[in-house]
C-alpha cells in the first residue's frame, strides 16, 4: 500500500463553523492538519444555524452545509445526502454515532464500498426517565450499529474504551485523544477586563454557553459565598444560555466580581489562559475538552468536574483539581483553593500540565489518525 499518496478524506459531523463547540472544533482542526500535509478534506455538516453560503472553503477544507427539512428535538437535523457524490473519496470519517446525517452518510459509504472510521466523542447525560429510556433504545438500534458497521472505531480516552465495552461494542477500539493547536496570535487583553483590579486572583471559564457546560453550577457556586469570594470570575463564550446568563448575573450576589466577555478572539483567549490563576470546567459531560488541553499547554491550572474520568485525568497529570459534577459548594472550595494557592503549588500544576499537553498537539494526534486511515483503506 502506498503510504505517501494524498488522500481525499470525508469528515461528517452535524455541527461545524460558525457553530461554536468542541466537536466541530475537533473536526475543523483535524481537517486543517490533513490539508497542511497535502490531503484533500471535505466536511459534510447540517446548515444549522443557516449560513449565507452552503459550499465554501475554510482553512483549505471544503465545506458542504446541507439544509435540513426539520430539526428533531432541536438537536438532530433531518438531512439528505443522496445527491452528494463520494466517488473520489478514499475514506469516510464519522464524528458521532446517532444523528441522521451520520447514519445516512454511513449507509452511503457502505453502499459504495468506502471504508468508514467512526470517532465516539461523548456519552450524553439525560436527566429524565423518558430521556434515559430513549437514549438506551437509540443506542441499541442506532449508535452501536454505527460502530459495528465501521471498519475502525476511535475513542478519545481509556474511559470511553471501557464504557463502550460495557455497552456491548465488539471489535477493535483505538484510543486517540482530542488535540489542540497552540494559539499563535499575540495575547490581547479582553476589553471586558480592562478595568479590573490586577491584584485580585482571576479564575476563568471558556466555552459554549450550554446546559452541558454547567454554567448554572458555576453561578450557584459564586452565589454560595457570603460576600467577596476573594477572586474575580471571567466567563468567555456564547451559546443558547447567553441571555439566561445575563439575567442570572443581574440577580447574583457576586455580580460585582463576575465579567461576561461574550465570544472572544484567539488572541483574547490566549490572554485569558496566560493571565488566569485557574481555568474552571464544571461540565456535566465531556469527551476530552479542548479548553482543558489549551489551558494545560499555557501552564494554567485546571479545575475539572470529574465526568467521564476527566477529573481523575487532571489529578493524574498533576495539573489541577478535580471536583464532583453538579456540586456548587465543592466547586466554590476548589476555586478558593486555586485562587489562594502558593506560588510553588501553582507552578507545579502549571509545569505538569504543560508537559502533559505535548502528546495532545494536533500534529501528533493526526499521525495516529492517518495510520488508521491507511490501514482501513488497505483492508478494503
Amino acid at each position: 500500500m502506498d503510504t505517501t499518496r494524498p488522500l481525499h478524506v470525508l469528515l461528517a459531523h452535524v455541527w461545524y463553523w460558525p457553530h461554536v463547540g468542541g466537536g466541530n472544533q475537533h473536526v475543523e482542526q483535524i481537517g486543517r492538519e490533513l490539508v497542511k500535509r497535502g490531503h484533500r478534506v471535505t466536511v459534510w455538516c447540517a446548515d444549522v444555524p443557516a449560513h449565507e453560503e452552503s459550499n465554501f472553503t475554510r482553512g483549505g477544507v471544503e465545506v458542504v452545509r446541507i439544509p435540513p427539512s426539520r430539526v428533531l428535538g432541536g438537536v438532530d437535523p433531518v438531512v439528505s445526502v443522496g445527491q452528494l457524490d463520494i466517488s473520489d473519496v478514499d475514506v469516510v470519517h464519522l464524528h458521532d454515532t446517532l444523528p441522521i446525517l451520520i447514519r445516512r452518510t454511513l449507509s452511503k459509504a457502505k453502499r459504495t464500498g468506502k471504508p468508514v472510521v467512526t470517532t465516539y466523542h461523548n456519552d450524553y447525560v439525560k436527566k429524565t426517565a423518558l430521556g434515559r429510556a430513549m437514549k438506551a433504545l437509540r443506542w441499541v438500534t442506532q449508535g452501536r450499529r454505527t460502530l459495528h458497521s465501521s471498519d475502525a472505531r476511535i475513542v478519545l480516552t481509556p474511559f470511553f474504551e471501557d464504557l463502550l465495552r460495557k455497552k456491548g461494542v465488539r471489535g477493535g477500539l483505538e484510543v486517540i485523544p482530542n488535540g489542540f493547536t497552540p494559539v499563535e496570535e499575540a495575547a490581547e487583553k479582553p476589553h471586558g477586563l480592562s478595568s479590573r483590579d490586577e491584584d485580585r486572583p482571576l479564575i476563568s471559564f471558556v466555552g459554549r454557553m450550554s446546559f452541558q457546560k454547567g454554567l448554572d453550577v458555576l453561578m450557584d457556586s459564586m452565589d454560595s459565598f457570603e460576600g467577596d469570594p476573594g477572586f474575580d470570575l471571567a466567563i468567555a463564550g456564547k451559546g443558547e444560555l447567553s441571555d439566561w446568563l445575563e439575567d442570572r448575573l443581574s440577580s447574583s450576589r457576586a455580580k460585582e466580581h463576575i465579567s461576561i466577555l461574550g465570544l472572544v478572539s484567539d488572541s483574547e483567549k490566549r490572554w485569558i489562559y496566560e493571565n488566569s490563576d485557574c481555568i474552571v470546567i464544571p461540565s456535566r459531560f465531556e469527551g476530552l475538552p479542548t479548553v482543558m488541553l489549551e489551558a494545560m499547554h499555557s501552564g494554567t491550572p485546571v479545575i475539572m468536574a470529574d465526568v467521564n474520568g476527566l477529573g481523575a485525568m487532571v489529578e493524574g497529570h498533576g495539573c489541577g483539581l478535580s471536583v464532583p459534577p453538579e456540586d456548587p459548594h465543592s466547586l466554590a472550595r476548589a476555586m478558593t483553593e486555586a485562587a489562594n494557592s502558593d506560588p510553588e503549588t501553582s507552578s507545579s500544576w502549571g509545569s505538569s500540565g504543560k508537559e502533559a499537553s505535548k502528546e495532545y498537539q494536533w500534529d501528533r494526534v493526526t499521525d495516529r489518525v492517518l495510520e488508521v486511515y491507511r490501514r482501513v483503506i488497505g483492508n478494503v
